[in-house]
């Protein structure tokens, strides 16, 4: 009497969804990864960086050089920094286009799906509608014997 409510075009749809979800968190978590070993590179870039600027400080013999390291300390990671915004800007685009090509390349699986889901359940509401007419001209038909 009641229609099926996992019917196999809406079971193929969750698993198309699932199939999409799942390429596009694999593609999150490497660029996670990614972000993890840059930030990793900087604190290491930026402690070796740090250590000698204060070898420099220590090793200054004059004004100009003491200054020189001075204003090292007080402006920390210069190159550093640089080398971590050119690979984060390669990161970020290299994980925008694999998430965007990982989109395109199930969307027309979704798209089938999902039609295959409206059109079933067009199919359903059909089949509902003509047998509700049924039951109610059965109905109307006895109404009016009894009358």
């Amino acid at each position: 009497m009641f229609p099926q409510f996992i019917t196999p075009a809406i079971k193929s749809q969750i698993e198309i969804l699932i199939t999409l979800y799942t390429d596009l968190n694999q593609r999150t978590l490497e660029a996670m990864q990614s972000l993890s070993e840059l930030n990793m590179q900087l604190g290491r870039d930026l402690i070796a960086e740090m250590g000698g600027n204060v070898q420099r400080l220590m090793a200054s013999k004059d004004a100009t050089q003491l200054g020189a390291a001075v204003s090292a300390q007080l402006t920390p990671g210069g190159t550093a920094l640089q080398n971590y915004q050119k690979h984060l800007v390669e990161i970020l685009s290299r994980t925008s286009s694999s998430m965007a090509q990982t989109a395109a390349t199930h969307m027309p699986a979704v798209r089938r799906a999902a039609n295959n889901v409206a059109e079933e359940i067009m199919h359903q509401a059909s089949e509902q509608t003509a047998r509700a007419a049924e039951h109610m001209s059965k109905y109307q038909m006895a109404s009016e014997l009894r009358h």
